[in-house]
């Protein structure tokens, strides 16, 4: 049996020291890494599935095992594919080309979870900062070098963020140099009205200082989803569709998307003027854009999807006067 030699003053001091701060390490950790959400490995899943080559790429490195979705234990998969795979690839490709058409150089990708677009900013010669908590960011971390060079992967930096958080929201924005594009896919949904006006004033502090916009297809998400289920089924079975969509991500992620979301475009634009900012509301594309997730599509459904491709379903919001 081994003995401890013993210890003068000092020496336990700081051995009790270091006892005290692994153990406060450990709590402060369990705190501030919760399970990494189930819905962003469904969105890379989704994206990956449309046939986007970045999402691929991504999916590969983490382990295509971990992001597939087991159709046996997804209720009614094969109608729900095509729905999801549109929305998502749409919300995904507009913001892309957002920030293209407006030649931003920045962009900061709020809760940015697994999504590829890290890959296609850096290639593009973007710089680019992802924020979300530490679960996601570390395993990204590890499969970035498989998708990018080094040459791109110096454009390319992952901060640990929650949204609500506007010391850490700064840190992640000031690593940027010039006015940059916000992002987002698929965050407010999820948040109560006092976290959605929390994570407003961030982004407007970071405009303020950056400049720049903050885009997203969130505050009206439920009509988004409505209208791509609406081009792919008729109008029996689209509304049928989009709520076992609902229900599978409201099951998981325990929440009540109807009370979640705004009433009304007019509701979701009051309140976000109420924190400081302004809102137009945009086409969800400003020029011709090929989905892959609409190569099968039937001549009928192809003229539904050119219809929503001009709704205004993308929100670009700045600092108002």
């Amino acid at each position: 049996m081994f003995r401890l030699k013993k210890q003068g003053p000092i020496a336990r001091f700081l051995t009790l020291a270091a006892i005290l701060c692994a153990v406060w390490t450990s709590v402060c950790a369990a705190e501030a890494m919760p399970p990494v959400s189930y819905t962003a490995y469904t969105s890379l899943y989704w994206l990956w599935e449309a046939g986007v080559p970045e999402a691929a790429e991504f999916s590969e490195a983490i382990g295509g095992e971990k992001v597939s979705l087991s159709k046996d234990s997804v209720p009614h998969y094969e109608e729900l594919a095509p729905v999801n795979k549109l929305y998502i690839e749409m919300r995904y490709a507009a913001l892309n080309e957002y920030i293209a058409g407006n030649r931003y150089q920045n962009v900061l990708d709020v809760a940015c979870g697994f999504a590829p677009r890290s890959i296609a900013m850096a290639r593009q010669g973007r710089m680019f900062v992802g924020t979300d908590f530490a679960p996601s960011i570390a395993e990204i971390r590890t499969v970035l070098p498989d998708c990018l060079s080094r040459k791109q992967q110096k454009r390319v930096h992952y901060a640990i963020a929650d949204a609500k958080d506007r010391v850490g929201m700064m840190r992640a924005a000031d690593r940027l140099e010039g006015p940059v594009c916000i992002t987002m896919d698929g965050l407010m949904m999820y948040l109560t009205r006092e976290e959605q006006a929390t994570v407003l004033k961030n982004i407007k502090a970071i405009l303020e200082k950056h400049g720049g916009a903050y885009v997203t297809s969130d505050f009206l998400a439920r009509e988004f989803v409505k209208a791509a289920t609406a081009v792919v089924y008729d109008d029996k079975d689209a509304q049928r569709v989009y709520r076992q969509s609902a229900e599978m991500y409201e099951k998981t992620a325990n929440v009540d998307f109807d009370k979640a979301f705004f009433a009304d475009a007019d509701e979701a634009q009051k309140f976000i003027e109420s924190q400081g900012l302004k809102v137009k509301r945009i086409p969800l594309f400003q020029r011709p854009v090929a989905l892959q997730s609409a190569k099968d599509f039937n001549f009928g459904q192809y003229q539904k999807l050119e219809s929503l491709k001009n709704e205004l379903f993308l929100w670009e919001i700045t600092v108002g006067n």
